[in-house]
Formats: C-alpha cells, structure tokens, sequence
C-alpha cells in the first residue's frame, strides 16, 4: 500500500501539536511574563514561524522518528537571537519557560541533547535549505502584514571573519601538512608505520606557530616541501581509497599553490617577486577552510567572506531582514547585486526602489534592474576624474560634442574623430580616437592629451543619457533627502555584529556561515516585530536628580533628553 505524507512525515519527524500550548505551560509562561518576551512573541505574533510539514522534503522516508524540525529550527534562531552556545540553548529548553513556551513544550518535557543542533545546521548548509528557512519565516511576517512587495529597500555589505587562524605561508604548508597526516592517522594509522619519521614527527607533532620570523625559514621551506611531496606520491601510488580526502586534496592544492616541481623532480619555493602566485580569488588561507579567502576594502584586511543585508525601510513601518546573502571576500558588491534581487524576486518581495552604497551602483546595473525587475536602483554615480595639466585643464568628456547618428566626435578645436569602435566588453562601451596629425597641430594639445592622440571612451547611447541624468539628480536635494535613508542600514549591520556577533564566524565554510546568517537575520526580525508590537510600557519616568530639581527651581533650561544634546 502507498504511503500518504503524513505517514511519510510521522515515520521520520515526531510530529508536534503546532500551535497547541501546553495549558499549564501558557499559564506559568503568563504568570512570570505578563508582557511577554521576545521567545514568545514567535508563538504570539507570527503563529510559531513554520510547522514540521514544511521540513518533509528534508527527510529520507523510513529511519528512526526524530525530534521535530520545527522546534530545532526554532531552536537556532533563539540560540542567535540571545547569543548562545549549543550548550547554553539546549538548557534554555529545559529550563526557560518562555522557550518551553515559544516550543509548544510541556513544562517537565526533558529537551534534548546540544549535538542535535549542530545536526540540524548540517542540514541546512545543504542544497540552499538556509535561505529557504528565510522563506518560510518571511511569509509569516508577509501574513502578520508587516511587510509586502514593491515598497522600498536598502542594502549594505560587511566583512566577516573565518574560523580560522592567520597564517603565514610556512605556518600554511606545515598546517596543511600535519592536518593530511591527522586525516590518515584516523582512516588507516597503520599506514603511517615506517613513513612517519622522528623528523616528522617533531615537524608537525603539534600546531604550526611559527610566526612571521621563524628560525631557518630556508631550511623549513625545503624540508616541508619535500616531505609533502613525498606524502602526496606516497599515498597516490600506495593508498588510493584515502587519496580523495579533504585534507589530502587541500594538502595538494596547497602544495601547487606554493611550490613548483623543477626539472629535476623537485619541489621549489614559489617567490613572491616570480611570477605564479596565485590571485587572492583562489589562493587558500587555510587546510580547514578552503572556502576562506583574503581580501582588502579600503583599511580592512580579512580573510573570510562577505555578507550583504536588505532590509525594508518605508516610513513608519518595522524594517524587515528581506535577504542576506554571503559571498566570497573578493567578490565585488556589483556581482552581488543580481543574486539579492534573484532572491527577493523568489519571495515576492522586489522593492520598487532600492537604496545602495556606491559599491554596487554603476549605470548598466541601474539599467538591467530597472529593464529586468522594475526597480528603481538609487545610489551615487561617480562623478568625472579629469587629469589636470601642469599647463592647464584638460578637456573632458563633456567639451567633445557627440553625434550619435553619424558615429562621429567633434573635439572644441572642431576636429572629426577619425575611429568609432565598440570593443568587447563585459559593460559595453564606445571608444574614439583622433586623427594623429589634427592632435599634433591643435594649439591647445597640451591642455587635451599627452599622447600623440586624444583618446575617448564613453558609454553607449543610452546608458550615455542615464549617466547625465543620474549625476545631474543626485546634485538635488530632493535625492539627497532621499538617499539618506541609506544610512540606517549600517546601524542594521552593527546590531548584526555588536548585538548577535555577526562579525566572527562560529563554523567553517561558505555554506555554514550562511546559515549564521540567516539565523541571525530572523532572530533580528522577531526582536523588532516583538518591539514595534508590544503595548508602551506604564512605568513612570525616572525622578529628577536634585541638581536637575535645583535647575527646575531657579527657571535655569536643561535638557530634557541626551539626544538633544548630542544633536548640538
């Protein structure tokens, strides 16, 4: 006989009540909590966020049941929303009553072991389950009627910091080393009998510290090479089953990266003045994390990946966490730009104007998102470098009068361009050049060019348009009012990283850090809806101080709040 969905579901998740608290769980949670807190607000406020049908496509058909999806997945968010350790969140849910409360649990049920969370993240760092978990709460939030489709958005990046320790390359090779010998050691440790040397064994016996000035760096270089090559031939020839390892294969990919077999079959040190080191885009950081990458953004140096938060921001309306989408470190904010509006446009939540740093703003883009999703991409143009002359102003762009129709470019001395080419280009743009010999008789060259002709390179013919009007609007103080409203998600991200510690990674991975993320941008959410639906507190003012009773007495003005000060 076939097998229904909730048979299937009953056979893998242990099944829960949902919405039904516990009757003497609602009145001890009410009795201690009379105003609520922000674990209950998941319950009160947006209907427990999710139920255990919505996990079915996560689970084989058969197995032992386990506990329910719904409540681990409650769980997480709660574990970031007070910053707590799997520890800490597995005894909140035996002791806390307003979890017990937020879980829909009987006061004496037992909880659980802290393993299972660190299970249930597993899972979510598959198949792209984490952003669907962000689905699923933004449609509670879409119900509640806290936010919809086409209002306004904002959007801002930060640097986040891997699991991982700061190596140089030396301390790289030799982790890397002492991490394949470990794998080995726990798959096959007889295999090591007779490989593992005394010298191995003081090399890489214990975690590479050798710091930025380590004592006979040349010697350790060869040494370390040569072992690793070693190892690697070693176990391609004679351990095949153990060769696709992940600390094996990042052994390897960190051996190429760092050194060079020469003609004689040995392996030599790559210099950093030689050419072959690889770019920051695909040099590994660490044999833990190959993920991880190094990368610079003004002063910041890191190595890591990068976050990107959207979140609405109409007037007086609770700002929501629409998207957060982590990137490797060395990806720039305008490659970044369509995966947030891919995802916003899944959840039915595309802004119809979204207000961005200068990162990701750029003319095509500002095209596409208005040609493609309808959106209205705010944020500033860079505005014109022209080169200034010893002897004068260089001409710009806007000195040379542009005939669209006939391909041609008149210069301010009335001279014709010579070529109109569109070379290929990821952004489409047009280049002129000048006749050589008109430059090289125009009296004002010196103020024009220092080569033997002038060169012009602009966009085409509407994107040419969009670029003057975006720079002329964004003089206005209409658009800088406007803009302004950008600024408020930096706060979003300092309360990322200030409040739910967003900052340092607490596992290892793109994917895993993803799901940090994404738990952490719904355990904002639910901390502000619970604070923009919660009845204004009765409490009386604080008292005035006696010197703040003197002021009062002898009519001297002070100020009644500290904001106003610090507006002054």
């Amino acid at each position: 006989m076939r097998t229904t969905l909730p048979e299937v579901i009953a056979v893998c998740i242990r099944l829960q009540p949902g919405s039904q608290i516990p009757e003497m769980t609602a009145r001890v949670a009410r009795a201690s909590n009379p105003n609520g807190t922000t674990a209950m607000s998941v319950r009160d406020r947006l209907d427990g966020l999710w139920n255990d049908e919505d996990f079915a496509s996560w689970y084989p058909r058969d197995g032992r049941p386990g506990l329910s999806s719904a409540q681990l997945a409650t769980v997480c968010v709660l574990q970031f929303l007070l910053e707590l350790s799997d520890c800490q969140a597995a005894e909140a849910v035996r002791c806390r009553i307003d979890f017990k409360y937020a879980l829909a649990l009987e006061l004496d049920d037992p909880g659980f072991h802290h393993s299972v969370l660190s299970d249930f993240r597993e899972r979510l760092a598959e198949h792209g389950r984490a952003d669907k978990l962000l689905d699923l709460a933004l449609d509670r939030v879409k119900t509640a009627g806290l936010v919809a489709e086409r209002g306004r958005q904002r959007t801002d990046s930060t640097h986040i910091l891997a699991a991982v320790r700061n190596l140089t390359r030396i301390e790289l090779v030799t982790e890397a080393m002492r991490a394949a010998l470990e794998e080995i050691a726990r798959q096959a440790p007889m295999e090591l009998v007779g490989l593992l040397t005394d010298d191995w064994g003081r090399r890489y016996g214990r975690a590479a510290r050798l710091g930025k000035n380590p004592t006979r760096p040349k010697t350790r270089i060869k040494y370390t090479g040569e072992d690793a090559y070693l190892l690697l031939r070693y176990v391609r020839l004679y351990l095949p089953k153990l060769w696709p390892g992940q600390q094996l294969q990042a052994l390897r990919q960190i051996i190429v990266q760092n050194y060079f077999i020469d003609h004689r079959d040995q392996a030599q040190w790559r210099e950093p003045t030689a050419a072959g080191l690889p770019p920051s885009a695909i040099a590994i950081v660490s044999p833990y994390d190959l993920t991880a990458r190094f990368s610079r953004r003004g002063e910041n140096r890191w190595k890591g990946f990068q976050a990107h938060v959207t979140e609405t921001c109409d007037d007086d309306a609770v700002n929501i966490i629409t998207d957060v989408t982590t990137t490797p470190a060395t990806l720039h904010d305008t490659k970044a730009l369509p995966t947030v509006h891919a995802h916003l446009d899944s959840r039915e939540l595309l802004p119809a104007e979204h207000l961005v740093d200068a990162g990701y703003t750029s003319v095509p883009l500002q095209e596409q998102a208005a040609r493609e999703r309808d959106i209205t991409l705010v944020g500033p143009i860079r505005r014109k470098v022209t080169r200034r002359s010893r002897k004068g102003n260089v001409f710009d762009r806007d000195a040379f009068a542009i005939d669209w129709a006939q391909e041609q470019v008149t210069c301010p001395q009335g001279k014709l361009s010579r070529e109109w080419s569109t070379p290929p280009s990821i952004t489409p743009y047009v280049r002129v050049k000048f006749d050589k010999h008109d430059c090289a008789s125009c009296p004002v060259k010196v103020s024009c060019t220092r080569s033997d002709a002038r060169l012009l390179n602009f966009l085409p013919q509407e994107l040419y348009e969009r670029q003057i009007r975006a720079r002329s609007a964004q003089e206005t103080m209409a658009w800088q009012a406007n803009y302004a409203m950008r600024a408020g998600v930096e706060s979003t991200i300092s309360e990322f990283i200030r409040s739910h510690g967003m900052r340092h990674s607490r596992y290892r991975g793109e994917d895993k850090a993803h799901v940090q993320h994404v738990l952490t941008a719904i355990a904002v959410n639910i901390e502000r809806i619970h604070a923009h639906l919660s009845q204004p507190s009765d409490h009386d003012p604080r008292p005035p101080t006696a010197l703040q009773m003197f002021l009062d007495w002898q009519a001297i003005p002070r100020q009644r709040t500290w904001r106003a000060s610090a507006r002054e």
